[in-house]
């Protein structure tokens, strides 16, 4: 793993595109829901890698790129693209990023 880091932890832009589409309100539970979705497919992810099953961490990797990527989530859409193309185990930066993304994400206006 290696130039994720070097990536914004946000895109305000996406984040504004997203509000000016939909409304402050909407966003709101946009947010919530992005939060639970994030949280649940880092866990998937885990839980394929403990389970020894490739196929399956790279389909959460996969989903979980789509889903950062979505809502302006950056370092955390290139690391898990980063694991979609190469399913092992990342750590503690996974989780990491995860935090810091969904802590940026629920802070966005």
């Amino acid at each position: 793993m290696s130039d994720w880091r070097n990536q914004p932890e946000i895109d305000p832009l996406i984040i504004q595109t997203l509000v000016n589409a939909v409304g402050a309100e909407v966003f709101a539970g946009m947010k919530d829901q992005f939060v639970t979705d994030l949280r649940s497919l880092g866990q998937a992810y885990y839980e394929a890698l403990a389970n020894s099953d490739e196929d399956q961490a790279k389909a959460s990797a996969h989903a979980l790129k789509g889903a950062a990527s979505n809502i302006g989530l950056v370092q955390l859409s290139q690391i898990a693209a980063e694991l979609e193309r190469d399913a092992s185990d990342p750590g503690a930066a996974l989780n990491e990023v995860l935090d810091r993304s969904i802590s940026r994400l629920e802070s966005a206006p």
